[in-house]
């Protein structure tokens, strides 16, 4: 009954308009007057110049309007000599809409065309620079290292030079309102409810951890970062804070021959990355390759109490995380002609993490103090995946599209814990404990999006969407012993997913200073499980309608005030699904729940951003309740074993505010920073409840020092985060880094220093629950140099960007997820 009301919906929204065509949205009088405007063989001309510089605006936007109609009847481009000609036009009478992104819009009311094989020449047509421009507010008059939209704050990566010979996680940890923790989890808001995209696009290497697949992302690979806190009605249903989104380095708009090269050495990581690309008149190929090696050290030091003080668990080691990873990618966008466009393209991933961790354990029980033992214990996890898309765009007029998107994309994972137990070093084990997963996750999409632009900045969106994901995880146990039984077991589990969406926005402008957008979508959400090797056999259904709004004001033409809505719905992902018992020591197990149910949020968002001279200043005001939330639950299992695993408990309510600030004091020096403060009250009926006040804070700063050097700062601090029955303590970061410019700025070579004044940072973990406290404290060895050397081939000319549609699933909880794969 769902699905025939789901499918009923998308007839009822979707395929009306698109089988209707262009003038499916006017009225009957101006769909007539507009199908029935004659063609003639005229032609109109002119070339687009600045006011100012009196040079050509390349690729201005130029649209022939009819005036009885007030509809748009053609259009083209300028080409980079600020040229334009439109031909085909019948005698008549239309007006001229020039406009160009930084430009203010130019009409010319009245354009006659004499007869229908008139030649006009409108000569040159001047734009006139638009120096407030109201759709965004920049930090400074260059593309600088922050930006504030109205939708989105963008973290240019390219633009910090700290990032260089980095991975994906030292970078987030400098984009306003994201932290990112010691073991690289991304928080958003205090929220580690958030989707990653790379691209615009879902990727299968963010299947499992998100906190593993940022390591294995060169940072020299980022072109920027955006956070949308907010996301319309148009992207899937996100959740608690919103999206990140990770824009990689390519330019497929582009004709001729170009790439870079850049290699990074260091004392934790070293990586290397390459880019071609190539376009030839209607065909664009772009790719990319690259690897990433990291390599550290550290210690753990555990200890639990239990029976009332009188059971004492300890254990305390050496840890040696170090890992390999490549990833690359080759994509081609092929202009069938001016109207329909093809691109398509393959993304993949893959390598192995390891941790090896040399522990000592000690425990005393009922009084009893057990014999001291030794444990080598290795985490290995490998992985490889792929993206495959296919995408087609058709272009009616200017800002009215139809877009067919597809794809595919799964991951393959294998993770393997050994632990060897002895009484003393040197001796041959007494009990050999071998654990493996050998789990997939696979996605098929597709989506159908068309917009119809109308008068006075009105727009309207439509669109359905259809997900078919399927999980699937073979654990094996076995345990081994001189002396005693050897056990074995195992834990095979298959969890299918499909959503059917479909979603309406409409957008438009009162008095040209307040914008407003409402937006609605409905999902139906089909699950089937299976955990096989217990016989259990379960699935659910369920819909959800899911509104949202969004208004900006323009006071002033600098200042702007934004107020937003929305609801979102997160499924959990494989990470907090999988029932495999991942083991990390001999007394600690994080258990996925198979049975967990979708979180449903509610998001308030207020803001106001300004900018004057050299300065600009943000906040926003924002109040998210999650019902149902997904929290960490630990628990004793047969009074010695620490088991961690993820329950439907509690109700989260998180009020905070999010500010940004950058100044030039002067010309060549920039300060930027940010900070969230936020109060987070967490309620169980079952667990009781634990609430207060977080912060984190980030500051960067950037001097030209002439002649191609320049240097960076980089900072942030954490405070400590609370959950339902614990909390994390605080920490914090620096680096500084020297940029030396060479081969006429095609090059460079950077020398970077990571926590030059702190050799370690000092983690504190705690749980506190009515059977147990476990305090764990970690030493990570965070001090680091890395050499960076980049160099830029090749010259390109810029042709006419041709917009790309593409997927973006967002609908699944990503996090911390306990380590599980």
């Amino acid at each position: 009954m769902k699905k025939s009301l789901l499918y009923l919906l998308l007839g009822l929204t979707t395929f009306p308009a698109l089988a209707q065509g262009p003038g499916a949205s006017q009225s009957a009088p101006q769909q007539q007057a507009a199908l029935s405007t004659p063609k003639g063989n005229a032609k109109i001309s002119g070339v687009v110049l600045d006011a100012a510089t009196k040079k050509p605006v390349e690729f201005a936007t130029v649209a022939l309007i009819d005036l009885r109609t007030d509809q748009p009847v053609n259009g083209t481009m300028a080409d980079d000599k600020g040229r334009f000609t439109i031909d085909k036009v019948a005698a008549g009478k239309y007006k001229l809409n020039v406009s160009f992104i930084g430009y203010l819009q130019l009409v010319i009311n009245e354009v006659t065309v004499a007869a229908d094989n008139a030649d006009l020449n409108l000569g040159s047509i001047s734009l006139t620079t638009n120096s407030q421009n109201l759709s965004e507010v920049v930090v400074t008059g260059e593309k600088n290292l922050v930006e504030e939209k109205i939708d989105r704050t963008v973290y240019n990566a390219e633009k910090d030079a700290t990032n260089a010979g980095g991975s994906a996680a030292d970078v987030m940890q400098k984009v306003p309102g994201l932290s990112v923790d010691t073991d690289g989890n991304v928080m958003l808001r205090g929220s580690s409810n958030i989707r990653v995209l790379i691209n615009n696009k879902p990727s299968s290497i963010m299947a499992g951890s998100i906190a593993d697949a940022l390591k294995q992302i060169p940072a020299n690979m980022i072109k920027s970062v955006e956070v949308i806190t907010s996301p319309s009605a148009k992207y899937d249903a996100e959740g608690s804070a919103g999206i990140i989104n990770i824009i990689t380095k390519k330019d497929s708009n582009m004709q001729g021959v170009n790439g870079s090269v850049a290699l990074s050495g260091g004392t934790r990581s070293s990586n290397g990355n390459a880019s071609l690309n190539i376009r030839q008149g209607k065909l664009g190929i772009n790719s990319t390759i690259g690897s990433n090696l990291f390599y550290n050290k550290g210690d753990i030091r555990l200890t639990r109490l239990s029976n009332g003080g009188n059971d004492i668990f300890q254990f305390s080691g050496k840890t040696r995380p170090q890992g390999g990873f490549m990833n690359g990618q080759v994509g081609f966008d092929y202009d069938i002609n001016e109207k329909n466009s093809l691109s398509g393209g393959i993304r993949f991933n893959g390598g192995m993490f390891r941790m090896q961790n040399d522990q000592e354990i000690n425990s005393t029980m009922f009084g009893e103090a057990s014999p001291l033992t030794y444990a080598d214990v290795t985490n290995r996890f490998r992985r490889q995946g792929a993206d495959i898309n296919l995408d087609y765009l058709h272009t009616f007029k200017p800002g009215q599209e139809l877009a067919i998107l597809s794809l595919y994309n799964f991951t393959n994972i294998n993770n393997k814990a050994n632990q060897d137990y002895t009484f003393q070093r040197g001796m041959d084990p007494y009990e050999f404990v071998r654990n493996t997963n050998d789990g997939g996750n696979d996605e098929l999409t597709f989506q159908v999006d068309y917009t119809h632009p109308f008068a006075n900045k009105t727009n309207l969106e439509i669109g359905a969407k259809t997900i078919f994901r399927d999980v699937d995880s073979d654990a094996r146990y076995s345990t081994l012993r001189t002396n005693g039984p050897d056990e074995n077991s195992m834990n095979i589990f298959f969890y299918e997913q499909d959503v059917y969406a479909t979603y309406l926005t409409y957008g438009f402008a009162l008095k040209k200073t307040l914008n407003v957008k409402l937006g609605g979508r409905y999902e139906y959400t089909d699950i089937k499980a299976d955990l096989r090797t217990e016989n259990q056999a379960f699935g659910s259904n369920y819909d959800n309608f899911i509104p949202s709004v969004a208004l900006s004001y323009t006071m002033k033409d600098m200042h702007t005030f934004k107020a937003s809505f929305t609801q979102r719905i997160q499924r959990p992902s494989l990470n907090f699904l999988n029932p495999y018992r991942q083991v990390q020591a001999r007394n600690t197990v994080v258990v996925g729940d198979p049975t967990l149910d979708a979180e449903l949020t509610d998001l308030f968002e207020i803001g106001y951003s300004t900018y004057f001279k050299t300065t600009s200043l943000s906040a926003s005001l924002y109040m998210r309740q999650t019902d149902n939330a997904i929290e960490t639950l630990p628990y004793l299992e047969n009074d010695s074993v620490t088991v961690i695993t993820f329950r439907n408990i509690a109700q989260n309510k998180t009020y905070g505010i999010n500010l940004f600030g950058s100044v030039k004091p002067v010309n060549d020096w920039t300060i930027s920073g940010s900070s969230n403060i936020y109060f987070v009250d967490l309620n169980s009926q079952q667990y009781g409840s634990n609430n207060g006040w977080m912060y984190n804070i980030n500051l960067n700063s950037a001097y030209q020092l002439g002649k191609g050097y320049s240097a960076q700062f980089n900072g942030g601090f954490n405070s400590r985060r609370i959950q339902l029955q614990g909390s994390f303590a605080s920490f914090s970061y620096h680096s500084i880094a020297f940029k030396k410019e060479l081969f006429d700025k095609k090059g460079g070579i950077s020398f970077g220093i990571d926590n030059p004044f702190r050799r370690n940072m000092r983690m504190l973990t705690n749980f506190r629950t009515d059977a147990f406290d476990q305090n764990i404290v970690m030493n990570n060895y965070n001090r680091g140099f890395k050499l960076t050397f980049n160099y830029n081939f090749g010259q390109m000319q810029q042709s006419p960007v041709r917009r790309k549609k593409s997927i973006r699933n967002d609908d699944a909880k990503q996090g911390e997820g306990g380590g599980i794969q």
